[in-house]
């Protein structure tokens, strides 16, 4: 197994200090531990390599709980521990965390379902809701479609109507000779 050397951890700290915009940190970091100095490559080290170690360390730990000898079905046991414990607590009390966990985990399943359950129903409804609320709205805009068709119609029958009343007073009128009126 490989470790990490105290350098790499100063330079890995040194460039997260960079990166997160800690620049008078990462100057003071740098100039006690000799960064300068140091031989590593910086261009080979990822952005945020620091970030990177401590997750995978983290979930190397959180593995490592949850593993032993006598689990069978890991996939339906595995539990996510959570990292502050991860960090602050030793592998055989994160061990014991997740055989306590396990323990309650078969009610938890069920309870599971059922919420899951409880949301398709949920869900369903929201989809019926949004339906209903999708046709009354189709209602309304072809109501609005109607009354303007309505308004056009009358509008249309009012206007034949002036031109009816027009041509009608036209008919009406006697015609005259002259300026005069006929028959006089």
């Amino acid at each position: 197994m490989s470790s990490i050397t105290s350098a790499e951890l100063n330079y890995l700290v040194f460039r997260y200090l960079q990166e997160s915009g800690f620049t008078h940190s990462a100057f003071a970091l740098g100039y006690e531990a000799g960064i300068n100095k140091c031989t590593i490559d910086g261009n080979l080290v990822p952005p945020g390599a620091l970030v990177t170690f401590v997750q995978k360390g983290l979930q190397y730990l959180e593995m490592e709980a949850n593993l032993s000898n006598s689990d069978v079905d890991m996939d339906e046991d595995f539990s996510f521990l959570q990292p502050l414990d991860l960090i602050t607590k030793d592998v055989c009390e994160l061990r014991q965390m997740v055989k306590e966990k396990k323990k309650n985990v078969p009610g938890d399943k069920e309870k599971e379902k059922d919420v899951d359950k409880e949301h398709e129903v949920e869900r369903s409804r929201a989809k019926e809701k949004e339906k209903h609320e999708k046709e009354k709205e189709r209602e309304r805009d072809k109501e609005k479609i109607d009354k303007g068709k309505e308004r056009e119609k009358l509008h249309d029958d009012h206007t034949d109507q002036e031109m009816l009343t027009n041509q009608e007073d036209k008919v009406n009128e006697k015609p005259e000779e002259n300026g005069v009126p006929k028959g006089e």
